[in-house]
């Protein structure tokens, strides 16, 4: 009977643990989105982003961006920077239709909110900030793609999709990994990020200049996709859902790349005002 009882209180305890978070769009969209975004800016900014990833030649962009833009998720499980894991998604109501930092992120300790804090300070140079503009440009780069993959816009109840099981080609994973990187791995095989081409799923050039406000509209828009395109009808993945998944992951990639395009033109340019830290 006591070992009944223990049983119970220890899966009681694991049920209140955290679920493990899974890394947005893996190593592979982060870096496409990256290196599309960085290659669509004028030579002057890209010139800029070459200085603050520490490099001098063009060939070595796009090791150097997989590098930062995935930095984020290799130190998040890090006990100094364990206090970063909810910067890479936001919880919204099933009930509602719209992102509120004041209902959704009280804190400011969420990915809209953080994009708009390392925009801010992304934007402040000086050679006593060298380091922390690289940090600034990882976590830019990386949180755009984060709040374009739906799920990261999702629901608390469900952890994200982490606790939705499903069955993709005989083998189970939770929904949350077939987005982030089971999907992409499957239709990329192993494709270099660099021969890989976004441009048909790029945003037209000629969208207004980027204001903070345009985060929320992008949280929204992605909260929309959480409930409207990313869960399946049933456990099991199907080839028509799989289409469908490919065919939103691309069009999210094209759309953080833009946007962050967006950013980087902006607060390359002239500062902005943000939070200091």
């Amino acid at each position: 009977m006591k070992t009944q009882l223990f049983l119970s209180l220890l899966m009681a305890a694991i049920g209140l643990l955290p679920a493990p978070e899974i890394q947005a769009w893996g190593r592979t969209g982060h870096a496409i989105v990256g290196q599309a975004a960085v290659a669509t800016l004028a030579p002057a900014k890209q010139a800029q982003v070459l200085e603050i990833l520490g490099i001098t030649s063009a060939a070595a962009l796009p090791a150097a961006l997989e590098e930062a833009c995935s930095w984020p998720d290799t130190v998040r499980e890090t006990p100094s920077w364990a206090w970063s894991a909810p910067q890479h998604y936001v919880n919204i109501p099933r009930s509602v239709t719209h992102y509120d930092r004041q209902r959704d992120c009280p804190d400011g300790h969420c990915a809209p909110e953080a994009i708009l804090k390392y925009a801010a300070r992304l934007s402040r140079a000086g050679p006593q900030r060298r380091q922390d503009r690289w940090q600034d440009f990882a976590w830019l780069c990386h949180l755009v793609g984060d709040l374009h993959q739906p799920l990261h816009a999702g629901f608390r109840d469900d952890r994200g999709a982490n606790l939705v099981e499903i069955e993709f080609r005989g083998q189970s994973y939770n929904l949350h990994e077939f987005w982030d990187r089971v999907l992409v791995d499957d239709r990329l095989a192993g494709q270099a990020t660099t021969e890989f081409d976004l441009d048909p799923w790029l945003e037209p050039s000629d969208a207004a200049p980027w204001a903070p406000i345009d985060v929320a509209a992008w949280t929204t828009e992605s909260h929309g996709l959480a409930v409207t395109r990313s869960y399946p009808p049933g456990p099991v993945i199907e080839d028509e859902f799989t289409d469908l998944g490919w065919t939103v992951i691309r069009q999210q990639w094209g759309k953080a790349a833009t946007r962050l395009a967006r950013i980087l033109d902006v607060v390359l340019a002239e500062e902005i005002s943000g939070d200091s830290d």
